[in-house]
């Protein structure tokens, strides 16, 4: 079926599922591989992502909702979920119909899976704990409480315990990183003491996981590497240093918009609003059916490039709501119909998601969520 609209995002199953294959291989067959599939699989698609990823050996999967955990459900998927985001009264007794395990961070998040408790569907929580970002986990003085209440309420099972690393990714030194690590290891020992010293153990983000083979203990939780992108420059070097870079991680993700028009725009003549580029020599101009609200930022007018039939054709003017103009005039042939590739691959030139990054300020996580639910996701291509 051809396509319907101009927006669409090619996703390559083999490679989510090759991604997925690589983590499996890299850590021990005892240790569980989690692959997080938020935020519709961080902008691949929620089943696509998450098919993929059981394909290449992932054991189970991580969303933020129970929402996100019930379209798994409800797309045919059986397999072990593990919410990481915080959950209401109403949320956990859906996730325990589901048979979905849930995050614990807090005392109130403990309150609402307690009010909610049922034992004829018991709900399997993982307790997080703080060691160091100061988001979710709960804090030493609330540790006593929160095992009361685990421990007493018929129909929650306590079954992991989780944290969070706040600088690995940014820095090549990870001094705070290892001792967030310690941190951890603290907490692991306080609820050995308590007598929960059976609890999967998990804190591994894709960087741990790729750089610290010693501390991938029970599960590991591959995200955003698992879709083929580094998690920053800073990890890709540490990796090299380490000797641990030899992963052939494929990006999994290609955006393309069709051409709508092309138009010619004599020398001297402005575009777009704000006229805030004016054409130096006639120009060829096409324009793009796409825009801010469709998740191209504005912050990208006459900065970013897309790649016309193997060039590079660089925005002009301001990006509006829903159109964006490129210039063509260096690119012989392109015309009305022709494919603009946004992210990805065309001909010999590639633009990953760190470069569009780097031209948002921003990080390659935002990136690949920047679509919306305008974009046609389109399998391999098919």
């Amino acid at each position: 079926m051809e396509p319907t609209g101009w927006l669409r995002i090619l996703v390559d199953h083999a490679a989510l599922r090759d991604n997925a294959r690589r983590f499996r291989e890299l850590i021990p067959p005892a240790c569980r591989l989690l692959t997080v599939v938020k935020s519709d699989g961080y902008g691949h698609g929620l089943l696509p992502a998450a098919r993929a990823f059981l394909d290449g050996g992932a054991d189970l999967l991580g969303v933020h909702t129970v929402g996100e955990a019930a379209a798994l459900r409800g797309g045919g998927i059986g397999a072990p979920v593990l919410v990481l985001g915080p959950v209401n009264a109403a949320g956990a007794a859906l996730a325990a119909r589901l048979g979905v395990e849930t995050t614990v961070g807090s005392l109130a998040g403990l309150d609402a899976a307690r009010s909610a408790a049922d034992p004829a569907t018991p709900l399997r929580v993982h307790l997080k704990v703080e060691t160091g970002v100061n988001r979710q986990g709960i804090v030493e003085g609330e540790l006593d409480v929160a095992l009361a209440v685990l421990e007493g309420t018929p129909g929650l099972e306590l079954v992991g315990v989780s944290s969070h690393y706040a600088d690995i990714e940014d820095t090549t030194d990870h001094t705070w990183a290892r001792a967030q690590t310690a941190r951890y290891d603290d907490w692991l020992s306080r609820l050995a003491a308590r007598g929960h010293d059976g609890l999967q153990r998990h804190m591994s983000c894709s960087a741990a996981t790729i750089l610290w083979p010693q501390d991938r203990r029970d599960i590991v939780r591959v995200g955003i590497a698992a879709y083929g992108v580094w998690p920053s420059r800073e990890t890709l070097v540490s990796a090299r240093a380490a000797g641990t870079s030899g992963l052939d991680l494929r990006p999994a993700a290609t955006w393309i918009c069709g051409i709508a028009q092309v138009r010619d725009v004599p020398a001297g003549e402005t575009v777009g609003y704000g006229r805030t580029w004016r054409a130096p020599v006639d120009s060829r101009i096409a324009v793009l059916p796409l825009g801010y609200a469709d998740g191209y930022p504005r912050r990208l007018s006459n900065r970013a490039h897309v790649l016309v039939r193997g060039r590079r054709a660089p925005v002009r003017g301001r990006i509006c709501m829903n159109l964006t103009m490129v210039d063509v005039t260096h690119v012989p042939g392109a015309t009305a119909g022709d494919d603009a590739v946004l992210l990805g691959s065309q001909g010999d030139d590639r633009i990953g998601a760190e470069l569009l990054a780097d031209w948002l300020d921003t990080i390659p996580y935002e990136v690949l969520t920047l679509p919306g639910s305008g974009w046609e996701r389109i399998v391999d291509g098919r």
